[in-house]
Order: C-alpha cells, then structure tokens, then sequence
C-alpha cells in the first residue's frame, strides 16, 4: 500500500461539470474584452474582442455541420498557435466536434500517421503553403473527405473536385442557413492529443471537456493574485498542439484576459512590446534569459553595481526560497542595489512566469526571485489534461513543482513512481485498450513513468523516470528506442544510448563494432581509435542515416564513441563529456583533410522528404 495526498477535495464539486464553451459564453457575458486575443502581423497587432471569438467559432462550428460532419467526428488541425488556431478549436467543441492537434515540426509521415489513426473526417490547416508540404500523402487518411484554409489568397477559387474550401466559405454557408449547434455534454470527448510511446508508437490521448476546463479552473484558482477581465495580459507563445498551452488558454478565455499570440523567433522582442502580466514558458527559454543575464552583468561598469550583483547571486544561491525571512533580507537587498532592473528582461509589469515542460534549475528559479521575478514551476502530463501540482503564492520552493491542484490525488508507489488519480485524468488511448489498461490500473491510478517524492510540507519533487522517454528543455518528448535501434541496425555500431534529459539537443553514446572495422586498417589501439578524425566521420554519417525519421528537434545533434566497458556502469560521466566537450576536444571531422587521410566513405541512403519535418519556415515564424 502507499500512502495517498489529496489536494482541498471539498472544493472539488465547484471545478467540474463545465464544457469548454461555457467558460468563453460566461466570460463574453460577464467579462467583455474588446481586445480579447491578439494577433501579430506585419502591420502590427490585430485585435477582436471575445465577443467577436464567439460569433466567429459559431459560425464556422454551424458551417462544419453543414459540411455534413457529425457529432463525435474527428477534426484534424494543423496550424500555428495563433488567432485562427484558437477560432478553428473553439468552433470545433461548438458543433460537438473531436480535434486533433498535430504539432507542425513533426514528420511529413507522422502528420500523416495521426490523420489515419484518429480516422479524421476534415483537416483545417493555415494556407495553402502548408497544404502543398503534405498533399501529395492525403490519399493515405482514406477517412478524410473535407479540407479547410484559415488563409487564402484573394483571387483563390476552391477546389470541389477534391472538397477543399476556405474557412471563410464555409462560415458563409452557415450564415445563409437556420441550424442549431450540437448540445455538448462535460463528459464528451473534446480533443484527441497524440503523444509518442515508449517503442515511438502515438497514442491518442483522450480528454472530455471537464477534463480540461476542471483543469484549468482549477490551475487558475491556485494563482491568487489573477484578476478578472482585461487588467491582465498574456504573452502566448507555447504551441497550442501542447495541451499545457491549450489548458492555459481556455483559462485566459474564462477569466476574460488580454492574450497576445507571439512565436518563438519574437518572443524575446514581444516580452518588451506588449509588457505581459502573465507569461508561460519553457526551461529553455528561461536559460537563454538567464544567460542575457549574466552577459549584461559582465559589461557592468561600476564597481558598487559589480560587487552588489556578485552578492546578490551568492545570496540568491544558498537562501531557501520560500522561507519568509530570507525571502524579505533578499528583497530589501535587491531593492537597495537597484538590482530589479533585471526584471526588464521581461517588461516591468510582470506577476507570474509560469514554468512547465521539463525539469528546471533550482538556480535559475532562486536568481530569478532574488531579481523580483517569480518563478512557478510545475508538473503535469497531456494524460492528466496538463496541470498536477504547481507551485504558487507564499508557497514556491526550488527543486520542486509546487502542490497539488484542487481535484488531484496523488500516490507515491514502493518504487517511487509518481501515481495520479481525479477528474482530470484521461479517458484512455483511443481505439488502444491494451494501452489504455497498461497506463490505468483497476484502481483508476494513472502510472505517469515518473519517479518522484512528497516533502512533508507536501510539495512534489520529481527525481527520475521509469519510463523509456525524456524531455528536452524544450518540454519535447523523445522517444529514444526507436533511434537506438535503427543506430544498432548498423554493422558499425555494437551498442547505442541515446540521452539528452533536461538537454537543449538529443546525443547519443556509440560503442564501435571494432571487429566489423578491421577493414579499415587505422593504426592505433582501440582506446586511441575512438578520436581518430576517420572513425568519426564514419559515425556521423551513421548517426545521419539514423536520424531520418525524426523531427529536427529530435534527431542526434551530438555522440560520443566510448568503450564498451563503460556499458553497464554509470553513464554519468560520459554523458557529462558529452555535453561539455569542446569542438577541439571532439576532433570534428570536418577539421582534417579526410581525402588526405585517406578516409572510407561509407553509402548513405538518402531520407525521403516523407520522412522529414515540415519546412522549418512554417514552424519558427
């Protein structure tokens, strides 16, 4: 047995029995916002109010119906995280419709793979110029018959041959017909998420719309200094295909807040144009802010400014954050030095950075705090429609993600997996019982594949993963057997891990097949072999072929060739080189002369554009 942490379960009642339109409904009556979502063009900032969202997702929620979908249809949506991103989405849970979100950096052929294993009848997708990446493979998604543009062209003409209309065309047969919207249930299905398995199989995640909209309640009630209506503003730039993003947005759209929708390339720039209240983000993000840190503090002129800053961070770095006392000593200390103008970085409104994904650095969150800017991370899971526990007001701890949110149990197991149950977990794996039963047991415990451990003041630490999947810093999930695998199919190549927890990029630790490369006569003992420039480009040029298949964010950007005796033992070491290890130290091939050196070059089959990610001018604007 183990023991059980519940968090609040009388408020429970409060959170649940909500769809997901009846939170932008309430907030359209109670809480107008003329400015309610915004979007950036080239002309600038484009704004419609919440009231105007509404009528727009009706009126393309009736023009879908009047496509012919049903109620429980699939819809797929590929698109960026924008405006029409938020219409296509809402209008989809108006007519009762299930969508899809497909992460656009995935694989031509995982785009493809999820339309066929979600059987979804219609695909939205932003332009023509996308349309055109996966055209040529939609004969493949034999269920799909109708096809959706949130943005054409002025002299487009649609194609009825292949039943391929704008949004806007479709928008406008429902104004010129009298039809009622489905009537959603709390208990319907909302959205199919795909999230990749330990094997690199997709699962479709199952989410209700109490699953998300409880969720979102009850994240945004833990946060209590949040206001009502316009006062606070948003800076969205975390994928909407993420359901941590999603579960946020729905939030914002109920509390009736300003949401700004920026991108990755401008958020740096937007976190100063539009001065946010509230902003989400990623621990890599986080990193890269840090480290415009510490290079404004190298340029620092004055000496007084230098010593106060060096104080400041050896403060920051053995104080407790949380506790009252220190937390004061280090404010005053701050404020005495001028040492807030850090907080710049993010625009001088700030409240709440709210931190999810991947696992971040106590160090970041006690600097970033003894600058003024509070850090709450948190945990969650797309399984548990995102949020678990988070830290919050007068109770933020490093090296932890916070308390439970209301409506969540949680049970540490004997071998310290983190187990969740509540109104917020998944309904299972569509069309995918085996998986379903393996995730959720008898009890309706949801075995996340994460190790963790309560404190006594019952905040969550997660220490580890049982499971055979990692996060980037980017919150990016790998899947690394299936890359192991095809890196063993090699005859080069003995054994293969791939890593990269908590990393900005995928590596991969390779133990050469040192039989299999007699034919090569290099002179030089095994040991002395593993940094012959040779060996290395060899390598690359496996790892290249091995890479295919993956999204760009996925593939192995860096390897390092070890010897077989360290299999087996603790990697720590070499996955620390790994990371570490200068250019010169690697010995990049492309430092030596390779015809020179007379080096063999092996056949490398060439990857299919089918198996490549989207075109990164679609995904990084």
């Amino acid at each position: 047995m183990f023991e059980v942490k519940e968090a609040q379960p009388d408020s429970r009642s409060s959170l649940l029995g909500r769809t997901l339109p009846s939170l932008l409904e309430e907030a359209c009556t109670l809480r107008p916002n003329a400015a309610a979502l915004n979007q950036w063009t080239d002309s600038g900032w484009r704004s419609i109010s919440n009231q105007a969202f509404r009528i727009k997702a009706e009126t393309l929620a009736l023009g879908l119906l009047e496509l012919g979908l049903v109620q429980g249809d699939r819809v797929a949506l590929v698109m960026p995280s924008d405006v029409n991103f938020a219409i296509a989405d809402m209008a989809c849970l108006m007519a009762g419709l299930v969508d899809v979100p497909i992460d656009l950096t995935q694989t031509l052929e995982t785009i493809v793979l999820v339309l066929q294993q979600s059987g979804s009848k219609a695909l939205i997708v932003a332009n023509l110029d996308l349309l055109q990446q996966f055209l040529p493979y939609l004969e493949q998604a034999s269920e799909l018959k109708y096809i959706l543009l949130a943005e054409v062209p002025e002299d487009w003409r649609s194609d009825n041959s292949q039943q391929i209309y704008s949004i806007d065309q479709v928008s406008q047969i429902a104004a010129s017909r009298v039809q009622e919207l489905n009537r959603t249930s709390p208990q319907d299905l909302a959205t199919l998420v795909y999230v990749p398995g330990e094997n690199g199989q997709w699962l479709g995640v199952m989410l209700t719309h109490e699953n998300l909209s409880g969720n979102a309640l009850a994240s945004f009630a833990s946060l209590s200094r949040l206001h009502w209506g316009e006062e606070d503003r948003v800076l969205s730039f975390l994928p909407l295909t993420h359901v941590f993003a999603r579960c946020l947005m729905y939030g914002h759209f109920y509390y009736g807040h300003t949401i700004y929708f920026s991108s990755a390339n401008r958020v740096f720039k937007h976190l100063k144009d539009v001065q946010p209240t509230i902003f989400a983000t990623v621990p890599i993000l986080l990193e890269k802010l840090y480290s415009k840190t510490m290079e404004q503090a190298e340029r620092l002129t004055s000496r007084r400014e230098r010593i106060a800053f060096a104080l400041m961070l050896w403060f920051a770095k053995r104080h407790q954050l949380g506790q009252s006392r220190t937390d004061a000593l280090l404010q005053k200390f701050v404020t005495r030095f001028g040492l807030s103008q850090w907080r710049s970085l993010f625009g001088d409104r700030l409240k709440y950075v709210l931190c999810g994904g991947a696992a971040l650095k106590s160090e970041l969150v006690t600097v970033f705090a003894a600058a003024g800017i509070d850090i709450y991370q948190g945990y969650g899971l797309t399984q548990t429609s995102a949020i678990v526990s988070c830290n919050r007001d007068r109770a933020n701890r490093a090296g932890t993600v916070g308390k439970l949110i209301d409506g969540v149990e949680i049970a540490i197991a004997p071998d310290q997996e983190i187990l969740v149950r509540g109104a917020y977990v998944m309904r299972g794996y569509y069309q995918d019982p085996e998986a379903t039963k393996s995730a959720i047991d008898e009890q309706g415990w949801l075995h996340t594949g994460d190790l963790g451990a309560l404190t006594a003041d019952g905040f969550l630490q997660v220490t580890g993963q049982k499971k055979a999947l990692f996060k980037l810093a980017s919150g990016k999930y790998v899947a690394p057997r299936s890359i192991e695998a095809r890196l063993k199919a090699s005859p080069w190549v003995k054994a293969a891990i791939v890593v990269g927890a908590g990393q900005k990029v995928c590596g991969a630790l390779i133990v050469p097949n040192f039989e299999a490369l007699r034919d090569l006569e290099l002179e030089g003992n095994e040991s002395l072999l593993l940094n012959h420039p040779c060996l290395r480009a060899v390598y690359q040029l496996i790892i290249d072929e091995a890479n295919c298949h993956q999204p760009y964010w996925g593939a192995v950007k860096r390897f390092r060739l070890i010897d077989e005796t360290a299999i087996g033992t603790n990697l720590t070491k070499e996955i620390h080189l790994l990371y570490s290890e200068d250019k010169t130290s690697l010995q990049d091939a492309s430092d030596f002369d390779l015809q020179e050196l007379d080096c063999p070059i092996l056949p490398v089959k060439a990857c299919p554009t089918f198996a490549q990610s989207l075109h990164p001018r679609f995904t990084t604007s």
